[in-house]
């Protein structure tokens, strides 16, 4: 019964994903047909580009999760994970000023060499700032501070939103910027991939900390780089348009406004 569950969330996942891909090109058509004529529906055009980032987001999830348990492919390489974070800043900024979030980045240590997966931690990453930003909620407070403990590379993530107090339990720390209610199992199996740990903890006054801990290698002397993050190879969609698309303001998605 378990193994025809999971074939029937498979088969599931790619019908949507396809069925999305269609209303994508159809969305292109109309924007270009439309042009700049009718602002009107060009923010129509831009909840429907909403909305499909964030069906494409549950979509993603699912998949993900039925794969869990089984063979998943895994690229373990060396990853810059200061470099990746300052990226994830980078691309977020100007998103979160227009979802008016204050977001900001500090690091330690610049040096900090993980053995994983790139594209893996970057979802990892954007799962933990999307709930720290539903938490925040509109013009409050997030945040990501990268540093070390001995061997180790620690990332946390925060908000200044209610905290624990204010929540049901660990359980549904993730829950609120996935439809299906499956960030926190995919944030929680990526982290286990890569050897790590992932624990919540109130913060002294307002809001929750998520903090990630994750083994350090050393480097191999050549150049580390972080892979490209611009599109996620399924269909074109950019993964922190994907991942945040349940925290951003629908005017991100106009035409003509999204990341290419």
């Amino acid at each position: 019964m378990e193994s025809l569950e999971k074939e029937l969330g498979v088969l599931l996942a790619e019908q949507m994903r396809e069925q999305m891909n269609n209303l994508s090109a159809a969305v292109q058509l109309l924007t270009d047909e439309l042009g700049d004529r009718d602002e009107k529906c060009r923010q129509y055009l831009a909840i429907m580009n909403q909305s499909m980032y964030r069906m494409m987001r549950m979509v993603s999830n699912l998949e993900y999760v039925n794969a869990m348990g089984g063979a998943r492919e895994f690229q373990g390489r060396e990853v810059d994970l200061a470099g990746l974070c300052r990226d994830l800043e980078y691309q977020a900024q100007p998103l979160l000023r227009r979802g008016k979030v204050s977001f900001t980045y500090r690091e330690e240590r610049s040096d900090l060499i993980v053995q994983g997966d790139g594209a893996l931690l970057r979802r990892m990453l954007l799962n933990l700032i999307a709930n720290a930003i539903q938490a925040a909620g509109r013009r409050g407070e997030t945040g990501l501070h990268l540093s070390a403990n001995r061997e180790r590379a620690v990332i946390t993530v925060w908000d200044n939103g209610p905290g624990l107090e204010k929540m049901q339990g660990y359980s549904r720390a993730l829950e609120r910027p996935d439809g299906l209610g499956l960030g926190l199992k995919v944030v929680r199996d990526i982290v286990q991939l890569h050897g790590g740990t992932l624990v919540f903890d109130q913060r002294e006054g307002r809001g929750l900390n998520a903090v990630v801990s994750l083994p350090l290698c050393q480097p191999n002397g050549q150049q580390v780089k972080t892979p490209p993050s611009q599109v996620d190879g399924s269909g074109g969609f950019a993964p922190i348009l994907v991942e945040l698309a349940g925290v951003l303001p629908f005017q991100v998605y106009l035409p003509g406004e999204r990341e290419e």
